[in-house]
């Protein structure tokens, strides 16, 4: 069940007794724009195996930059958030609105080795799929190494094609879909952490 709460001051998301997540109270929060240190503990939390599934290529480091670039966001063309247990951030989950069509919107998730399996990663796609309906997204993008199985296991459920492009695997799926009143939740601290976004950027 996914409930709001607050986690550092802000609106969030408490998840507790959901089917698949093996751990008993998960926060999910919306990373607040400019915050790098979840960004930067959730990486430390991968190993090289796993950075080279996110980024498609060996990532020894998070350049600061790069940091930087993943947390300029507002909620609105790029949206992003962090799932924690007891304050810890477990896992990292984002959409990015395609400049071209922004019905669409590339997805991206990571989730620390040691909580691979457990099912944050299905709850960070809930989660973002919903948020990034709310702004007009009708589809999901996806783009993944073809020996990525977790993420895989993530994105074909929704149904879609996926086609090789070089050495990419690449495809277009549906977006979930939550229970009502657990799409309301989420679409209304997605609506808090946008208009907070806008007020940071305006200031």
């Amino acid at each position: 069940m996914i409930t709001l709460t607050t986690a550092h001051g802000a609106p969030a998301l408490q998840v507790e007794n959901r089917p698949g997540l093996s751990l008993p109270r998960v926060v999910v929060r919306p990373l607040v724009p400019g915050e790098t240190e979840p960004l930067q503990t959730v990486f430390d939390g991968l190993s090289a195996h796993s950075r080279r599934m996110r980024f498609l290529a060996p990532v020894p480091r998070l350049l600061p930059a790069v940091a930087r670039t993943l947390a300029d966001i507002d909620h609105h063309r790029h949206g992003c958030w962090v799932a924690e247990l007891d304050g810890e951030p477990l896992g990292i989950g984002r959409y990015i609105v395609d400049k071209d069509d922004p019905t669409l919107a590339e997805v991206a998730f990571e989730v620390v080795d040691r909580a691979q399996g457990l099912g944050l990663g299905r709850l960070m796609v809930d989660v973002v799929g919903t948020t990034a309906c709310d702004v007009g997204v009708g589809g999901l993008l996806w783009t993944m190494d073809p020996h990525n199985l977790r993420i895989r296991q993530l994105a074909l459920p929704l149904g879609g094609r996926f086609e090789m492009d070089e050495d990419v695997l690449e495809g277009r799926t549906p977006l979930p879909v939550l229970p009502t009143v657990e799409a309301c939740r989420v679409i209304r601290c997605a609506r808090i952490a946008r208009r907070a976004a806008a007020r940071r950027r305006a200031a």
